[in-house]
């Protein structure tokens, strides 16, 4: 298979999550801060959830699809920034916050995966 191809089923599969937290965070932003024990008690706090984790993954995941078909290597290297953002958040906190709950843990995991991933493609992407 290409490598065109590879790239397109990367960017569609971490599309689909990243779409989903999107929607869920615009309709019910308390579903997403529930995972990580937090109540969105005021006006602001449901707005900047439903800003950051609702709007702002709608875009990206939108973009992810869009990139699949018409701009893989822009798509990758918005991925890869995305992918190495959170880790660097998650780096940052384990010292000064400690360790996170089970669910937040795994995902240091997922989002470094996620950015070594995009790397990886995006270089593969500039030889073809």
């Amino acid at each position: 298979m290409k490598v065109q191809n590879w790239i397109k089923i990367f960017l569609l599969i971490m599309a689909i999550p990243t779409l989903l937290v999107g929607l869920t965070a615009l309709f019910d932003p308390q579903a997403i801060m529930d995972n990580v024990d937090q109540t969105l008690d005021t006006i602001s706090a449901r707005s900047s959830t439903r800003a950051i984790y609702g709007g702002m993954h709608l875009c990206f995941g939108l973009f992810f699809v869009y990139g699949a078909f018409k701009a893989q290597r822009e798509a990758l290297l918005i991925l890869a920034l995305y992918g190495v953002g959170f880790v660097i958040g998650r780096l940052v906190s384990l010292p000064m916050d400690g360790r996170p709950n089970a669910f937040i843990s795994r995902f240091i995991w997922i989002e470094a995966i996620t950015a070594l991933l995009s790397v990886y493609f995006y270089r593969l992407s500039s030889k073809t």
